[in-house]
């Protein structure tokens, strides 16, 4: 068990140390979120080396750090890997492009933003060609593309109603981060509709 115990530990402070370099090394982190990541991950270095822990608390640890890098898809979680990969270090991973392949959609609208933001990026990564078939490559394709209409879709909807349900008030946040994250405002929207849409949704939050 201690050894099993002192492995998990050196895997755990060897992942906060290709955290932090590869968030520091980022362009795609603002400042508030790098900062956030490597402090919590200095914070845990502190204290590991510090302090005993058991085997159940080192695992809870490991969790919490990897959180971000298991229910994300991009870029940096694609490298994220690929380096813990070379360090032989074998922590789970929960990957997000399962879910969507599983469920023809993705989780949450933060992880279909990053997927519609790094995908065309990283589907030409070795370890993406290796983790799917070029079927499974086309399909995660498709799913971005109909999440993408499907988010336009109901923004326009808004838009002709000029109102917004009570049912479609969660979606409707969701979609407009959608548009905004990945810059699609001047795709589909000009800027009387987008200020109209922008109206609309404060006319509901004055209810």
């Amino acid at each position: 068990m201690t050894d099993l115990k002192i492995e998990l530990k050196h895997k755990l402070l060897k992942t906060i140390e290709i955290q932090n370099k590869l968030v520091g090394n980022s362009n795609n982190f603002d400042n508030n979120t790098e900062e956030a990541f490597v402090n919590l991950g200095n914070y845990w270095i502190d204290r590991i080396g510090k302090e005993s822990f058991t085997l159940t608390s080192i695992k809870s640890i490991a969790s919490e750090i990897l959180t971000y890098w298991k229910e994300s898809i991009g870029i940096n979680t694609e490298l994220f890997w690929i380096e813990l990969q070379k360090n032989n270090i074998d922590f789970k991973r929960k990957d997000e492009l399962n879910f969507a392949l599983e469920k023809g959609r993705f989780r949450r609208v933060d992880i279909g933003i990053g997927a519609r933001k790094d995908w065309s990026v990283i589907k030409e990564f070795d370890s993406i060609q290796k983790r799917f078939s070029k079927e499974d490559i086309e399909k995660i394709d498709l799913i971005i593309d109909q999440d993408e209409k499907t988010r336009h879709e109901i923004l326009r909807k808004c838009l002709r109603n000029n109102k917004i349900t009570q049912t479609q008030y969660l979606k409707f946040g969701e979609c407009w981060a959608y548009i905004s994250n990945c810059e699609l405002w001047d795709r589909y929207f000009n800027k009387d509709e987008v200020e109209e849409l922008l109206n609309i949704w404060k006319k509901f939050e004055s209810k």
